[in-house]
């Protein structure tokens, strides 16, 4: 397969380096999008006819990103590709399975609208099953992240089939005439990535522009909003962590716990993910939001045919400071990839190291951990009857990772 490597971009097209160096890491993630120097946002290689299939070959770079930092250089890659990889509804990776999800028309009915939801070997890329689900299964997500603390998948899916989550009196009267009244916003909730179904920790109450999810070592959870700030959840009520202030009519109010990290992002499909070894975290956000003054002189959405120039299209990779909010530039990625969900092998909370349940002494056979980390069995090895999927099995020595097709 051809890849697409590239190098840190020059002075006039970058923005300034960090002002600390970060370690040599390497990310892999889920592509959403990406801008190439040509203007493309694709680059496919058509290779010739497959007789056997009776299709076209081509050489694809939707799929999976390396992403490798050294000093505070940050170049890019692609590891595999697989057109059918995309992600425009979410993504998330748990212990070298990727899930994706993509919203699409339905094949039946085009009116209506579903979620092709497929799960991925991250290894190498190879599709383990897939699966259709409606829309009112509520699929779209800014941001899944699995939780290494209680073993669970959190994200921020929004809510478009839920009645509002406030009484009938306090609706807008226009939107009851209109029927605008299922809209319910983000919410907090986990996801069983066997089913895929969401268990809502908050009713739908948010309707800030979200763009990640990303669980730290601790179990905190963490998202990145399109005004390049941060944003922590309680993840026991589902609630955003709040500070009180004195406004400028000395009255007390509840404000975000952090001030804008400095970043000007995009409402865009973004990452972020944290190293575990040492906490830190890291995002996959943009340069500036998109917005300004155009050759008229007003204010606006900047031109496509500019992206060049105006960097409307630049990714980068900052280090974010969740006790301050602060996010650090640690330098610009030509190719300007955004990722759909990203993280770093080896330092990954999904890790089967971190299962170590002990085997039931009654069991006398094997543990077996779903994807999320939940005991599902306990007993003879022979007596496993298990559905499609990842599973961790622990004989009490050592953790195996088999795949159930």
């Amino acid at each position: 397969m051809r890849t697409f490597t590239s190098f840190l971009m020059g002075a006039a097209l970058l923005c300034s380096a960090a002002t600390t160096q970060a370690q040599s890491l390497e990310f892999r993630g889920v592509k959403a999008n990406a801008r190439y120097d040509d203007g493309e946002t694709s680059h496919n290689e058509y290779l010739g006819w497959d007789y056997e299939t009776g299709k076209a070959k081509f050489k694809v770079d939707q799929g999976v990103w390396k992403l490798s930092v050294t000093a505070d250089t940050v170049t890019s890659e692609v590891v595999y590709g697989d057109n059918l990889m995309y992600a425009n509804s979410g993504a998330v990776y748990v212990n070298d399975t990727i899930v994706t999800v993509y919203s699409r028309e339905s094949d039946d009915d085009a009116t209506k609208m579903e979620f092709k939801v497929r799960w991925w070997k991250a290894a190498d890329g190879e599709l383990i099953r897939e699966a259709t689900f409606p829309k009112e299964a509520n699929l779209e997500s800014r941001g899944m992240s699995y939780n290494p603390v209680d073993r669970k998948v959190y994200g921020l899916f929004y809510l478009t089939d839920v009645a509002l989550p406030v009484p009938t009196d306090e609706l807008d009267p226009e939107d009851v005439q209109q029927g605008d009244t299922t809209d319910a916003g983000y919410a907090l909730a986990t996801i069983d990535l066997n089913t895929m179904e969401i268990t809502k920790i908050t009713p739908g109450i948010y309707y800030d522009n979200f763009v990640t999810l990303a669980c730290a070592p601790d179990g905190r959870i963490f998202s990145m909003t399109s005004s390049g700030t941060l944003v922590e959840f309680d993840r026991t009520t589902g609630l955003i962590k709040t500070r009180t202030v004195e406004n400028e009519n000395g009255e007390k109010e509840e404000v975000n716990l952090y001030e804008p990290s400095g970043v000007k992002s995009q409402f865009k499909r973004q990452a972020a993910c944290f190293d575990y070894t040492t906490g830190k975290m890291y995002w996959n956000g943009f340069v500036n939001n998109g917005m300004g003054y155009n050759d008229w002189g007003s204010y606006g959405p900047l031109s496509d045919k500019q992206w060049r120039t105006n960097r409307k299209y630049d990714t980068a990779l900052y280090e974010v400071d969740v006790e301050t909010g602060k996010a650090t530039l640690i330098s610009g990625i030509m190719n300007r990839p955004s990722l759909a969900c990203m993280w770093i092998p080896g330092k990954d909370g999904s890790l089967p190291t971190g299962i170590t349940a002990p085997v039931s002494k009654s069991s006398n056979g094997v543990s077996v951990y779903n994807a999320q980390g939940m005991n599902v069995y306990n007993g003879p090895a022979a007596g496993m009857n298990l559905k499609k999927g990842m599973y961790i099995v622990n004989d009490g020595k050592s953790s195996k990772k088999i795949i159930v097709k």
